[in-house]
């Protein structure tokens, strides 16, 4: 580690946006200690060498040891409370808690619990542990459904009409921790990074999105139609006021996302108080948009039927990223083409996610 490598505890640093920021953190210089209960991972992801699976990918990727991890659920302050006691942190990332809007509709009460009280408790624990620098995820669901005038959405837009539970609980937090700096605006330095629709997968086809379940987004169910594991993609309405009467989203690489969390590292010294940043591409595509482009990467046509709209889906949503651009030198660099072929090669390579070892050995690794 270099001599300005920080220590940083990444909470859900074992999931899919965490595991990747995992990755550029340690690639840049920092030590990072990864707390994860793996609720949202697959039912057999069992550690292997005291590692969850995605852990071990990365490990294999940076082939960085500076990675510690401890199998604590966030809600529970007493042992999340003891890693901050065995490791000296100087910055907290927030990728915990619980992220499907559809899910979120049918079980709100598991989504206020877990997201609120998760990053509650980290933020007591920092508090304790005089640890100033915070990086929360939130999503670009706070905004609502924006009157199509206001896009692209800037920071600065309306929040509040919100759409589903999950947006409701990132609006929340953002609210708590906005009333934290307001008391303290001399001692918190914290960045709310609204993520737009981050997808993707690591270029070296060795880690990517292995969800629990169904998959909520559109990426995945799209590989797992083409590789077999489901027979259609169900199309969530082709009625909307939009060109082709699908929803607009801005689809962001994760690996880009992670990116932009060493970004706002490195600003942190020019930080006082809260900032808030859009982290997307600042460009809409459609779902039909998305699906021509990853059906370019598979080479297969993807079998469809059109369903009633969901729940808590808006109709078109993208960034203006201006600020994150000026501010933390960072701008998404990946193209929708590079989002779909990585993701491809990750579900090539893994048809079961990470049950799958063979990606490992064909890299020569040995676990």
């Amino acid at each position: 580690m270099g001599s300005t490598g920080k220590t940083i505890l990444v909470a859900g640093g074992a999931g899919y946006l965490g595991s990747h920021a995992v990755v550029e953190l340690l690639n840049a210089g920092h030590r990072v200690v990864v707390v994860d209960d793996l609720s949202n991972c697959q039912e057999n992801s069992e550690d292997i060498n005291g590692f969850p699976p995605s852990l071990v990918r990365v490990k294999q990727i940076t082939r960085k040891e500076c990675l510690h991890y401890a199998n604590v659920n966030v809600c529970d302050k007493a042992s999340l409370s003891a890693v901050f006691d065995n490791f000296n942190i100087d910055t907290v990332c927030d990728f915990s808690g619980k992220k499907a809007v559809g899910e979120s509709t049918k079980m709100p009460m598991l989504y206020y619990k877990t997201n609120l009280t998760g990053t509650m408790q980290l933020l007591r624990c920092m508090k304790e542990h005089n640890v100033k620098n915070f990086l929360f995820s939130s999503s670009c669901t706070v905004y609502g459904a924006p009157d199509p005038k206001t896009l692209p959405m800037k920071e600065t837009g309306q929040v509040g009409m919100c759409h589903c539970p999950y947006a409701k609980s990132k609006l929340f937090c953002e609210s708590l921790l906005e009333d934290m700096t307001i008391g303290a605006p001399d001692y918190w330095k914290i960045v709310i990074m609204r993520y737009f629709n981050p997808v993707g997968a690591h270029e070296s086809g060795l880690l990517g999105e292995d969800p629990k379940g169904d998959p909520q987004n559109l990426l995945p169910k799209l590989a797992q139609v083409a590789i077999g594991k489901r027979p259609i993609l169900n199309l969530y309405g082709n009625d909307y006021s939009t060109t082709d009467g699908t929803p607009i989203r801005d689809y962001v690489h994760v690996m880009d996302v992670a990116k932009a969390h060493c970004s706002a590292i490195n600003k942190l010294d020019f930080i006082k108080g809260l900032s808030v940043y859009n982290i997307g591409t600042g460009k809409g595509k459609s779902t039909w948009d998305m699906i021509r482009e990853f059906e370019k990467a598979c080479g297969m046509e993807i079998p469809l039927q059109i369903c009633d709209r969901r729940p808590g889906d808006v109709p078109a949503i993208f960034s203006d990223t201006s600020k994150a651009e000026r501010d933390l030198d960072w701008k998404a660099e990946r193209t929708h083409q590079q989002m779909c072929e990585d993701l491809w090669r990750f579900y090539t390579l893994n048809p079961n996610g990470y049950q799958d070892i063979s990606a490992l050995t064909e890299a020569g690794i040995a676990i």
